[in-house]
């Protein structure tokens, strides 16, 4: 007889297990902890491939780095030669980028487009804006899980006239679905507004949150995706964020403050594969899980 192998369960020791996760691992927790226990119990970390050349990722962070150093530099959207800006900044930051010449080349032809769109979306916004804030680095304790740490660097808090603030969320890949956003299986956006709320961001006084956007940023038809976030059905962003605090707070007790839980892969499987765990490899989770129209052995 041939008996199945069983799918890994690791239960570390609760000391042993993290006790600061950033907003973005969150997602983790909640889909698979598997990868939580790969990072930060065994130590693990991801490598890329040898010798693979840059892609949409690293074209999308330079991008994202471009946008955040202009509002980081306080310069001026309104300015005349705002654009041409944009790409002398483009121009610098891909110019590493000589062992793929042509398609930086590319790259920066297009960029010309998400550059335009930036500006567009920016100028918009300026009758409501007081301050914009790129890269702002936040810590929040959590009081009642014995000194739990979020810790997180939003991509642009920025302060509206009437005190409120709007949390934007630059994507290199795509953007959480609606379903996601309404069944809180994409929390940061919600967990940025809370730490928000409790001032866990440098420099920003507490408040709450007006407008949480997603801007994927690429290049091409996909230039400059602007996606607001979606809450569920009866919830305002402050009851959502306040929900997908309460529920982040249940993971964490369970499932680092406690060893009573296995850290298992795959506990909330993604269809869209938006999401992908590091570490599927080692959890071997083609082997125990079972795809729809997949009848490879």
């Amino acid at each position: 007889a041939i008996t199945p192998a069983q799918r890994p369960a690791p239960r570390p020791p609760a000391v042993t297990r993290p006790r600061k996760l950033s907003i973005t691992e969150i997602e983790t927790l909640f889909r698979s902890p598997y990868d939580i226990y790969a990072r930060h119990v065994l130590g693990l970390r991801a490598l890329d491939p040898l010798g693979e050349d840059p892609g949409a990722r690293e074209r999308g962070s330079i991008i994202h780095a471009i946008f955040a150093q202009f509002i980081e530099e306080g310069r001026d959207l309104e300015a005349p030669d705002a654009q041409l800006q944009l790409q002398v900044m483009a121009e610098a930051a891909f110019a590493g980028l000589d062992a793929i010449g042509e398609r930086r080349d590319i790259w920066l032809r297009r960029f010309s487009r998400a550059a335009e769109l930036f500006l567009v979306f920016e100028r918009g916004r300026n009758p409501e804006i007081a301050t914009r804030k790129a890269e702002i680095a936040g810590s929040w304790t959590l009081p009642t899980l014995d000194g739990f740490r979020l810790t997180g660097r939003a991509d642009r808090v920025d302060l509206r006239h009437d005190g409120r603030l709007e949390l934007i969320d630059f994507k290199t890949g795509s953007l959480p679905k609606p379903g996601d956003m309404k069944a809180f299986d994409a929390p940061q956006l919600l967990l940025e507004a809370a730490m928000a709320a409790a001032g866990g961001f440098e420099g920003i006084p507490a408040a709450a949150s007006q407008a949480l956007t997603y801007i994927k940023i690429g290049l091409g038809p996909d230039a400059f995706i602007v996606q607001p976030f979606t809450p569920a059905d009866g919830f305002d962003l402050g009851a959502a964020a306040d929900e997908a605090l309460s529920r982040t707070q249940r993971h964490v007790r369970e499932l680092l403050l406690s060893d009573r839980l296995a850290m298992v892969a795959g506990v909330r499987p993604d269809q869209t594969r938006r999401y992908r765990g590091e570490f599927e490899h080692l959890a071997r989770t083609d082997e125990w899980t079972l795809n729809e129209g997949d009848d490879s052995e």
